[in-house]
């Protein structure tokens, strides 16, 4: 597949180096490239996006505390009716 160069007004292939439609005079020429540069800057954003959740929640998340065996000897003998 070759990528070409379109006017946005009528549709028509033109060359990379016109500046103008030969068929219309519209000076708005659309790129075969502005859509894989829209795919590639979206993967780009979803892939900062999802990092940066990634790494918000893990930076978030609670860490249980392990009690130790000492703590629960102590606890043990401190309840009432032994």
């Amino acid at each position: 597949m070759h990528y070409q160069y379109h006017c946005a007004c009528c549709n028509k292939v033109v060359a990379s180096t016109d500046k103008e439609c030969t068929n219309c005079g519209s000076h708005n020429i659309k790129s075969p490239y502005g859509f894989w540069i829209f795919c590639i800057m979206t993967c780009l954003v979803a892939a900062v996006v999802f990092k940066t959740v990634h790494v918000y929640l893990q930076d978030h998340q609670e860490v249980p505390v392990q009690q130790s065996l000492f703590d629960v000897l102590q606890q043990d003998e401190k309840t009432p009716g032994k």
